[in-house]
């Protein structure tokens, strides 16, 4: 079962779907193991970049392509790619590197994430 999330903006706990990019910081920081708010979040911003920007969604894409292409179609602040950045950089080090287990600060990863979604949907929504 999913866990719920509490949308900072309502009262009740809304369910957590794929996608439905309804985050918080304090609902990603429910997840107590780094690896699941790490990539939880980096997929949701992976789903956002594809679903609203039109980022290629072929497996041979990584997210930093993605990155890119929404950089380059919708002209994003160098601060919103380069907080990007650092969140697939630092999804990258825990999935690959074996000596990196853990994050150095969750909850600047959790603020970093909620930045880089509220720029999105702010480009989106000119």
């Amino acid at each position: 079962q999913e866990p719920t999330r509490t949308n900072k903006n309502q009262q009740e706990p809304t369910a957590n779907k794929m996608g439905a990019n309804q985050s918080t910081t304090q609902s990603y920081l429910q997840y107590k193991n780094d690896f699941e708010l790490v990539i939880r979040a980096t997929k949701d911003l992976e789903h956002l970049l594809e679903t609203q920007f039109g980022a290629p969604s072929s497996k041979q894409d990584g997210l930093h392509d993605k990155i890119t292409h929404a950089q380059q179609s919708a002209n994003l602040s160098k601060k919103t790619v380069k907080k990007m950045r650092y969140l697939v950089t630092i999804r990258n080090k825990l999935v690959h590197d074996h000596g990196f287990n853990q994050l150095p600060d969750r909850r600047g990863f959790a603020l970093s994430y909620d930045s880089v979604e509220k720029e999105l949907k702010e480009v989106l929504a000119k």
